[in-house]
C-alpha cells in the first residue's frame, strides 16, 4: 500500500509540473500574440494580408512621398546645378532702421558651430551651446527662402536670436541631409520621378532612378502613377496616399498639366532600407503570431487533459481501503472552504500589487504594464480557483460536498418545520416571497427606465434586472409545474391502486418534500395491501384445497356405505324396523354424496379450474327439458310453473353439462324454498343483444338477507335449516355462469325471489344481424357483448348479399 501511495504521489507531482509547464506554454502564447505590433486584427491577417497591403507600408509610403516633396523644395533652396551650395544667401534680417544683411547658409551653419552645435550620424541637431555676448539680442527676420511647410514664402517679420535662427536653419539643412543620403545618395527600394514640362520644352525633373523608365517602376512591385493631364491616377497599392496630387500642383512651376509623378517601391527587396527591415519584421510578428496560436492551442489542450487525469486521480483509493484523502482543509464546511478561496484569493492579489507590480515595471516596458498586470492576476485567480476546484472535486467523491455544507444543516433543520406545516400554509408563504420579490424586480425597472437619459453601467443594470426578472418568473413556473407533475404521480399511484393494482410501488426519485412523504405512504399502504390480499388469497386457496381433499377423503367411505346400504336392500329383509333403519341409511348416504359433490362442484367453479366443452345451445330447449325434468317434483308441493317461453330459438354460447347444472340448481332451490302451492315463473327473453332466464318464486320462509349473501358458500335462506339444502346451489350457478361468460344475479323484494341469468345471443342469420344493427342504432342502446361489436366488421356475402363478420365467421349459421 505504501508503494502504491509513493506512485499516486509521484504520478500526481508529475501531472502537476506538466500543467503548470502547459499552462507556461498558453500564457507565452497568449503573449506572442498580444504583445504583437498586429494584435487587434484577429487572425485573419496571418493568410489574408501581406506587408504591402498593411498600414505599416502605406503609412511609410505616405511619409516618404511628403520626404520625397520636401526635397523637392529643399533643392531649390539649397543647391545649384544639382550640388549643395554652402554660399548661397538663403535669409535677410535687420536689426534696426537701415541695419539690413543677408546671411548666407555657410554663414548660418559656421555661427551654430560657434555655439557647440552639430548634425550627428541621423542628421539631427545635436551639442551643448555656448555663452556669447550676443545671447539675448534679437533680431528681425526680413525674408527667408526656406519654410518649414512648403506651403507660403511669404512669412510674416518674426523676431528671434541668431541662435535661434541658426538652429532653424540647421534644422532644414539636416532634414534635407537625412532625405538626400537615405533616398538620392544611398541604394533604396523606393524609386521616384516627378517630371514637370514647360510650353516651351524645358524639363524640371526629380528623380533617385534616373535609368529606370515609367514602365520598368511599375513592374518592380507597388506603384502609384499620376499623370497631369487627366483626373484618374494608376495604383495597385491597398491604400492610395491622399495627399499627392496638391502636392503636385503647389511644386508646379510652369502652371500647366505637364507633369507627371510615379513612385513605385520593389518589393523583392534587395536593398537595406527602412521597407525591406519592415517587411522583415512583419514576417516576423507573423510568424510569432503563428507560434503564439500554436502554443495557445497546444497550452490549452494539455492543461485540459492534465486537469481531467488529475480529477481522475483526485479522492483516490488505495488498495485495502475504501477512504478517500482529504487534506485538512476539506474536513471544512463546505461553504467555508469557497469563503477560504475567496480570501486567500483576494490576499494573493493585494501581494501582487503590492509587490508584483514592482517586478514588473522592472523587467518590461511601460506601455506592456498593463498586459503584464493583467496576466499575473488571471494567473493568480486561475492558480486559486484549481486549488478551490480539486479541493470541492475531492469533497464530491468522498460524498462531503453537500452533507458537510451549512446549507445542509440548516434545510436539516427546518425539514422538520416544513414537514409539518399544511399545504395551504407552505404554498401562501412561498406566493408572498415570490410576490415581493416581483414587485422589487419591476419597481427597480420602472425607475431606472424613468431615467432619461442613462449611462451604460445603468443600461447594462437595466437589462440584467429584466433578464433577472424573466429567469426568476420562469424557475417559478418550472417548481409550480414540477410539483404538479408530482401531485399526478400521485394522483395516478392512488386511482391504479383504487382500481385494484396493490402491488404498485412509486418511483421516489423525481418526488422531493411533501409529496416524497405522501409517496412513501403510498407505498406502505400498497405493500398493506398487497401483503392482505395475498394472504386472504392463499387463505382462500388452502380452503378449496382443503374441501376438495376432504371430499375425496369422504367419497371413497360414503360410496362403500352406499353399496352396502344396496347389498342388505337386496337381502329382501322382512322386518319393517329394519326396512326403515335402511331407508333412512338411503336417504342420508344419498344426501351425504350430493353435498359433497357440490363442494367439489363449488371448489372448481370458484377457482375456474374446470374444462368447458364450448357449443352451440338452445336456451329454450334446454329450459324446456329443465322444466319437465322436474315437473313431478313441482307437483308434491302444488307448485305451479308459469313459463314464457319463445317460439323461436335462442341460440347461445354455452357448455350443455354446466349450462344444465345452473338450471338444475336454479329449479331446486325454487322446489325446496318456494311456497307450497304458490306459482313458479319462468321466463326467456331476449334483450340488448342478451339471452335472459329468469326464475321468481314467493319464498315460504321470510327473507331476512341480501341477495350477495344468498350467493356466498353455505348460506341459506332458510334459517331454520328445516330443508335439505346444502347452501352450494346458487354459489355454484354464479360462479358457473360467471365462468361461462354470462351474468348471474338475484334480486329480493319483500318475500319475492328472482334469479336472472343472461349469456349473449349467437345471431344465426343476416336478417337477425341487420335487424339487430338496427336496435342498435337507436338511441339509448348500448353494445353489452363482445359478439355485438362486430357491426364495424362486416363483409359484404356473395349468396344472400348481406353482411357478416370479418372475424369469426365459424360461429355463423348461414
Amino acid at each position: 500500500m505504501a508503494e502504491e501511495r509513493n506512485r499516486y504521489q509521484r504520478r500526481k507531482i508529475f501531472l502537476t509540473v506538466m500543467h503548470v509547464l502547459f499552462l507556461v506554454v498558453t500564457a507565452a502564447g497568449i503573449s506572442a500574440m498580444y504583445l504583437n505590433s498586429d494584435y487587434g486584427k484577429g487572425i485573419s491577417w496571418v493568410y489574408d494580408e501581406v506587408y504591402e497591403d498593411s498600414p505599416q507600408f502605406s503609412t511609410r509610403l505616405e511619409q516618404d512621398i511628403e520626404k520625397i516633396f520636401s526635397y523637392v523644395g529643399y533643392r531649390d533652396v539649397f543647391e545649384t546645378d544639382g550640388k549643395l551650395d554652402m554660399e548661397r544667401t538663403i535669409v535677410g534680417i535687420s536689426d534696426g532702421p537701415g541695419l539690413s544683411e543677408e546671411l548666407t547658409l555657410d554663414q548660418l551653419v559656421r555661427y551654430a558651430k560657434t555655439r557647440g552645435y552639430y548634425l550627428d550620424e541621423n542628421f539631427t541637431v545635436q551639442g551643448v551651446p555656448t555663452s556669447m555676448d550676443d545671447d539675448d539680442d534679437e533680431i528681425t527676420v526680413d525674408w527667408q527662402s526656406y519654410n518649414p511647410n512648403f506651403m507660403d514664402r511669404e512669412l510674416e517679420e518674426n523676431r528671434m536670436t541668431r541662435e535661434d535662427l541658426a538652429l532653424d536653419v540647421l534644422d532644414h539643412l539636416g532634414d534635407y541631409y537625412s532625405i538626400y543620403y537615405n533616398y538620392i545618395e544611398n541604394k533604396t527600394n523606393m524609386h521616384f520621378r516627378i517630371a514637370y514640362h514647360s510650353d516651351d520644352g524645358k524639363d524640371q525633373i526629380y528623380t533617385n532612378a534616373p535609368e529606370m523608365s515609367v514602365e520598368e517602376m511599375k513592374a518592380s512591385g507597388r506603384y502609384l502613377y499620376i499623370p497631369g493631364n487627366t483626373i484618374r491616377m494608376e495604383s495597385n497599392l491597398a491604400d492610395v496616399p491622399v495627399n499627392v496630387a496638391p502636392y503636385l500642383e503647389m511644386w508646379n512651376p510652369f502652371g500647366n498639366n505637364k507633369y507627371y509623378l510615379i513612385v513605385s517601391v520593389d518589393t523583392s527587396y534587395p536593398n537595406d532600407d527602412t521597407y525591406s527591415r519592415q517587411a522583415a519584421q512583419y514576417n516576423s510578428a507573423r510568424d510569432n503570431f503563428i507560434v503564439g496560436m500554436a502554443g495557445v492551442v497546444v497550452g490549452m489542450v494539455g492543461c485540459l487533459a492534465t486537469i481531467l487525469l488529475l480529477m481522475m486521480m483526485s479522492g483516490h483509493t488505495f488498495a485495502g481501503s475504501e477512504d478517500i484523502r482529504l487534506y485538512p482543509s476539506d474536513e471544512t464546511f463546505t461553504e467555508v472552504g469557497l469563503a477560504m478561496w475567496v480570501i486567500c484569493v483576494f490576499a494573493c492579489l493585494y501581494l501582487g500589487k503590492l509587490v508584483g507590480n514592482r517586478l514588473i515595471s522592472l523587467f518590461f516596458k511601460e506601455d506592456q504594464w498593463g498586459y503584464w498586470i493583467k496576466l499575473m492576476r488571471i494567473l493568480v485567480i486561475y492558480a486559486g480557483s484549481m486549488i478551490c476546484f480539486f479541493g470541492m472535486i475531492r469533497r464530491y467523491k468522498a460524498r462531503t460536498l453537500w452533507s458537510n455544507s451549512l446549507t445542509k444543516r440548516v434545510i436539516d433543520h427546518t425539514q422538520d418545520y416544513r414537514n409539518r406545516a399544511a399545504f395551504a400554509f407552505g404554498m401562501g408563504i412561498g406566493f408572498a416571497m415570490v410576490l415581493f420579490l416581483n414587485c422589487m424586480m419591476i419597481w427597480s425597472m420602472f425607475s431606472m427606465f424613468l431615467i432619461e437619459e442613462k449611462t451604460i453601467k445603468q443600461k447594462i443594470i437595466f437589462y440584467a434586472i429584466a433578464v433577472f426578472f424573466a429567469l426568476f418568473n420562469l424557475l417559478i413556473f418550472h417548481l409550480m409545474f414540477s410539483k404538479a407533475l408530482q401531485m399526478d404521480q400521485l394522483d395516478g399511484a392512488i386511482r391504479s391502486i383504487s382500481q385494484g393494482n396493490t402491488s404498485l410501488q412509486m418511483n421516489l426519485e423525481r418526488l422531493n418534500g411533501k409529496e416524497r412523504i405522501m409517496g412513501e405512504h403510498i407505498n406502505n399502504i400498497s405493500i398493506g395491501l398487497d401483503a392482505a390480499l395475498q394472504e386472504k388469497v392463499k387463505s382462500e386457496r388452502l380452503k378449496a384445497d382443503l374441501i376438495t381433499n376432504v371430499s375425496h377423503d369422504i367419497k371413497t367411505p360414503l360410496t362403500s356405505i352406499i353399496n352396502y346400504v344396496d347389498l342388505l336392500k337386496r337381502e329382501h329383509i322382512q322386518d319393517p324396523k329394519i326396512q326403515g333403519y335402511l331407508e333412512v341409511l338411503e336417504q342420508k348416504s344419498q344426501r351425504l354424496k350430493t353435498l359433497t359433490e357440490d363442494l367439489v362442484e363449488a371448489s372448481k367453479a370458484s377457482s375456474g379450474n374446470l374444462k368447458l366443452e364450448i357449443a352451440d345451445i338452445d336456451l329454450v330447449e334446454l329450459v324446456q327439458q329443465t322444466g319437465g325434468e322436474f315437473a313431478e317434483k313441482f307437483e308434491r308441493r302444488h307448485l305451479e310453473v308459469v313459463s314464457h317461453l319463445p317460439k323461436e330459438p335462442l341460440l347461445i354460447r354455452a357448455d350443455g353439462r354446466r349450462m344444465w347444472r345452473i338450471l338444475e340448481n336454479l329449479y331446486n332451490n325454487a322446489f325446496k324454498y318456494a311456497m307450497e302451492r304458490s306459482r313458479i315463473y319462468v321466463d326467456v327473453f331476449q334483450q340488448n343483444g342478451r339471452a335472459v332466464f329468469t326464475i321468481k318464486n314467493v319464498s315460504e320462509s321470510p327473507l331476512n338477507i341480501s341477495p350477495d349473501e344468498l350467493t356466498e358458500r353455505f348460506v341459506r335462506g332458510d334459517v331454520s335449516r328445516t330443508t335439505e339444502g346444502s347452501g352450494l346451489g346458487l354459489s355454484i350457478a354464479k360462479s358457473l355462469t360467471q365462468l361461462q361468460g354470462g351474468e348471474f344475479e338475484i334480486v329480493i323484494d319483500g318475500d319475492l325471489f328472482k334469479a336472472v341469468v343472461s349469456f349473449p345471443v349467437k345471431w344465426t342469420t343476416i336478417e337477425d344481424c341487420l335487424d339487430k344493427l338496427d336496435e342498435l342504432d337507436e338511441p339509448g342502446t348500448e353494445l353489452e357483448t363482445a359478439d355485438e361489436i362486430h357491426k364495424d366488421e362486416m363483409i359484404e356475402t356473395e349468396d344472400s348479399g348481406g353482411t357478416i363478420p370479418k372475424s369469426g365467421t365459424d360461429n355463423w349459421t348461414q
